[in-house]
């Protein structure tokens, strides 16, 4: 696959995915302002869309080839079992982390693509 193509598919998945991250903090945030009889619900919801966000990372990962995506999912369990215990403080930590990491790794795609003037 040509450097610039791959570049393309890393950025794009990246974008897509630290959006999908931005999301999850605004989910988490009004999650920990609910009422508890709120709480059960959307909280099972939030799961379902966390294993949706899961999936999806898996599947940047295996069309981008960035590895640093596991990391994210380690996260992304992570911050389902805090979800869990109502803990939606440290489940957000653990999400700005994920987006930080993901950051990171689009750096490199971005890099190439301002280079070819892409972006």
């Amino acid at each position: 696959m040509s450097e610039v193509k791959k570049a393309i598919i890393c950025f794009l998945y990246t974008e897509k995915i630290k959006s999908d991250l931005i999301l999850t903090t605004s989910l988490l945030e009004i999650l920990n302002g609910m009422r508890d009889g709120d709480i059960v619900g959307a909280e099972k919801l939030l799961v379902a869309y966390f294993n949706a966000l899961i999936k999806e990372v898996n599947i940047a990962a295996n069309a981008s080839g960035i590895q640093g995506f596991k990391e994210v999912n380690v996260k992304l369990e992570a911050v389902i079992q805090q979800s869990k215990q109502h803990n939606y403080v440290n489940a957000a930590k653990l999400v700005s982390e994920a987006i930080s990491i993901t950051t990171t790794n689009g750096h490199k795609a971005a890099q190439t693509l301002r280079e070819k003037g892409l972006i």
